[in-house]
């Protein structure tokens, strides 16, 4: 490419990057004045209802003035003009606050007040024949809900007022006529202008208004500068009739907010609203737009500074460019040992991973083989498939090749529905109930028991989702739902319909699209304190779509989510599961019991291994096989037992300390004099990488064994290459194991005192299966899923109730020695036998 090119690509780059910024910035900006109005709106709507309900309340009490006159009227007992206004002084509260009454009758608008003039104090009487606040209020007959006045200065003191009105009848003291009034409560606009104290504290410029539907104020802001508020709109913001016309119709029939020019030719944003209960008058809110919308000035020095370093990079660019040729080579020397080097990271990650999950799964399959309890054996297996869960995505991470080309592979089982279930309930529960959020478990009694597919793949989608909705629920709870429906177009499909639902923040309908995108975390200034990557659905859906399915999503923001899929499965045996909780006890005591494969108690072996656990968990895993096993943890040690003890097979770890596995097997095929020149020797290795089989077998190994130890594996890989002389038909002691597991009795112990629980248990244990709790409430949960034969209380504890008292001990068993207590417990089972007898 010539350089001329390279150069105008590179600027139009510069262009783009710096239109982007600008854009982003102006979008931003943009964004928060939305929202900022938007409050601003909400701020009217508020405000509109505080006065609405002021009116009101004033109305209230002039009617009550009012009726209270009327009354007296009605009932043969008018009063005088002089003796209303006295009832009005004595029941009015605030000093600020006058009533004024006046004839209506005569068209004098004369009256007296129960306050005197500022200027003469014995002068109480008042007109309003030259005040212009009733031309649109028919004053002769005033019953609506709040009948009120613009703002006037009372004629009294000069104060800015509004006025309360209602009619009453009152007598003339001279000519003992009824006459016609018109009572007035005068209420100081500053009592108004109170109650809109704390809008000041957000909003410091901000100015109300109240207008009439010709525009004409009744509290008038004191920036707005005409008497009528559409004149001032009119006369700042040029327009023509039929925009100023649409104008007028939105500030009288609804609730919004619009930019205006003031009388500086400022920019304004006034937001307007009708009073409820008030027929055709308008609350509008002023403020300068610059208090509420966000500055778009450009900082020019940053875009300098953007702009200088993007040059530089331009200059820089093209310098690569030019001796790009010259460095290809030392470039693509340095990627193949960049290569090099990600696969030795690689090969010593699975090692690293890989040996401690030996130890784990390893130890944790000598649990199933030897325990009898079915509690430690519930929690034992949901370890095991928790391990072989994990030790799954750690294979698939670490396989190179499948990095390299990018993709991942769907791997279809035979797996049991209920023991995935219970995997996920099982990581998932307990973290909703630490946040003290309930979890609902909902599942199809029909859904078949054994299916065929990825199930590593399924419980990982699965698994994301309803940590999701335990990390973004507060307060609520998650509802798992799972129904099976069978498959139309194919008898042995079974298509599930997977949902999640919770009760959490939910997201917006414009963040949806987010949701699936790597790294993007929504909301994320919000949401900043929950851990995550942003990964986790976007994996799901890759899932998912590999799958031949999509993950659906409903939400409404702030109320919650729901998270759905439907998979298509074929069905392996169609049983239904039933009870998911039955149905895993079922599970469980259905597994099959490990069965050693061949029993060889002449063959002799030796392992070799730096770690003393691994050593430990290789020979308990083939203790039953009852071989001669023989151990080394080093190269060196390994060798020495080489050269002069026969073994009938080898297992040699590769990665050891001082002298690894390959490097000690290179010594081993050097000797000559060796009783072990045709015996096999396998590699027992934590690297799991693509391409290790072919490096080991080239080596010189005759084959090799990854960790974690596979119990199966290992032992058909000892009936092919042991000499078929060696190996032996196990005995079937099948019959015995469910003997003894069938004449076990179950106990259930409840004491606070810890220790005495361990005594106890240790005391029982070999005669019964025991099981001990701190509380009576741990008691009746385990006795919801679980029987017991026998319940030992001690007397200290609290009371019986809830347990069947047929079984219960009650004692002073922490005073008790232990043969007193197995004493008791014998007896209570011996009893138990002759009365079923």
């Amino acid at each position: 490419m010539k350089k001329r090119y390279i150069i105008i690509i590179n600027i139009l780059i510069i262009g783009l990057i710096l239109f982007i910024i600008v854009k982003y910035a102006n979008d931003r900006a943009t964004e928060s004045d939305y929202s900022s109005i938007a409050s601003f709106e909400n701020m009217t709507t508020t405000t509109a209802q505080i006065i609405a309900n002021y009116l009101e309340d004033e109305q209230h009490l002039c009617d009550i003035w009012a009726n209270y006159i009327n009354g007296s009227a009605d009932a043969g007992t008018p009063m005088t003009i002089e003796e209303a206004i006295s009832y009005i002084r004595k029941a009015k509260i605030s000093p600020e606050i006058s009533g004024h009454l006046i004839y209506i009758d005569d068209g004098s608008m004369a009256g007296i007040s129960t306050t005197a003039s500022t200027t003469d104090p014995s002068d109480y009487s008042v007109k309003y024949s030259h005040i212009s606040i009733f031309e649109n209020l028919e004053i002769s007959n005033v019953n609506g809900a709040v009948n009120l006045t613009r703002a006037y200065t009372n004629p009294l003191n000069g104060v800015q007022s509004i006025a309360f009105l209602n009619n009453v009848k009152v007598v003339d003291s001279e000519t003992g006529a009824m006459r016609e009034g018109l009572i007035i409560r005068v209420v100081p606009v500053s009592r108004l202008e109170q109650k809109l104290v704390f809008l000041k504290g957000e909003y410091e410029n901000v100015e109300i208004s109240l207008i009439d539907w010709d525009g004409d104020y009744m509290i008038h802001g004191k920036s707005l500068k005409n008497s009528n508020f559409f004149e001032y709109f009119k006369s700042y913001n040029p327009m023509s009739t039929q925009e100023y016309n649409k104008v007028m119709d939105a500030i009288r029939t609804g609730t919004g907010s619009m930019h205006i020019r003031n009388s500086k030719r400022e920019d304004s944003v006034i937001a307007y609203t009708p009073l409820s209960g008030i027929e055709s008058w308008f609350l509008v809110a002023y403020i300068p737009a610059k208090e509420l919308t966000a500055s778009r000035s450009i900082d020019w020095l940053l875009l300098g500074i953007v702009s200088v370093g993007l040059m530089v990079l331009l200059h820089f660019n093209i310098f690569i460019l030019l001796k790009f040729n010259r460095k290809l080579s030392v470039a693509a020397q340095a990627a193949n040992q960049a290569n090099e080097a990600k696969s030795l990271f690689l090969s010593t990650m699975s090692h690293d991973i890989r040996t401690p999950m030996n130890a784990i799964i390893g130890m944790n399959e000598m649990i199933l083989r030897k325990s009898s309890d079915d509690e430690t054996l519930m929690y034992s297996e949901s370890i095991r498939t928790a391990g072989n869960t994990l030790l799954g995505i750690i294979n698939d991470i670490l396989d190179f090749s499948k990095i390299e080309a990018g993709k991942m592979e769907i791997i279809d089982v035979d797996y049991n529905f209920v023991s995935l279930l219970n995997d996920l309930v099982n990581m998932v529960q307990r973290r909703a109930e630490e946040k003290g959020l309930s979890f609902e478990l909902d599942v199809d009694r029909n859904i078949p028991g054994i299916m065929h597919g990825d199930e590593i793949r399924i419980k990982q989608v699965i698994t994301n989702i309803l940590s999701n909705a335990v990390k973004y629920t507060k307060e609520g709870g998650i509802v798992f739902s799972v129904s099976g429906q069978k498959c139309e177009d194919n008898e042995d499909y079974v298509i599930l319909h997977v949902s999640v639902k919770d009760t959490g923040i939910g997201i917006k309908k414009e963040d949806l699209d987010r949701l699936f995108v790597a790294f993007e975390r929504i909301e994320e200034k919000r949401n900043r304190n929950i851990e995550g990557t942003g990964l986790g659905m976007a994996i799901a859906q890759s899932f998912l779509e590999m799958m031949d399915s999509k993950l659906q999503v409903e939400s409404e923001y702030g109320k919650g989510s729901v998270f759905s899929f439907d998979l298509k499965q074929k069905v392996v045996k169609w049983e239904p599961i039933g009870d998911f909780d039955t149905a895993f006890k079922r599970f469980l005591s259905e597994r099959k019991k490990y069965r050693v494969q061949f029993v060889a108690p002449k063959a002799k072996m030796l392992v070799v291994d730096d770690t003393e656990v691994n050593l430990k968990v290789f020979c308990s895993l083939l203790s039953e096989t009852r071989m001669q096993i023989e151990t080394a943890d080093s190269g060196d040690a390994c060798i020495a037992l080489f050269k002069r003890i026969r073994y009938d097979v080898i297992f040699l770890d590769h990665m050891m300390p001082d002298k690894d596995g390959i490097e000690t097997l290179k010594e081993m095929k050097a000797l000559l004099d060796t009783p072990n020149k045709d015996t096999p020797v396998i590699c027992l290795t934590a690297n799991a990488v693509s391409g290790m089989r072919e490096m080991y077998i080239n080596a010189g190994f005759d084959d090799y064994l990854t960790k974690p130890i596979d119990t199966g594996r290992l032992e058909s890989m000892l009936l092919r290459y042991l000499p078929p002389e060696l190996v032996e038909k196990p005995a079937d002691t099948s019959g015995d194991d469910d003997k003894k597991a069938e004449a076990k009795r179950s106990i259930l112990v409840v004491d606070s005192d810890i220790a005495f629980l361990r005594q106890v248990k240790e005391w029982l244990s070999d005669s019964y299966n025991v099981v001990v709790v701190k509380s009576k409430e741990q008691a009746l949960t385990y006795l919801e899923k679980h029987d017991a034969d026998l319940i030992l209380i001690d007397l200290n504890e609290e009371s019986q109730n809830g347990f069947d008292k047929s079984k219960i001990i009650r004692n002073n068993f922490r005073e008790i020695d232990r043969d007193e207590i197995i004493s008791q417990v014998n007896e209570f089972f011996d009893d138990s036998t002759i009365t079923r007898l």
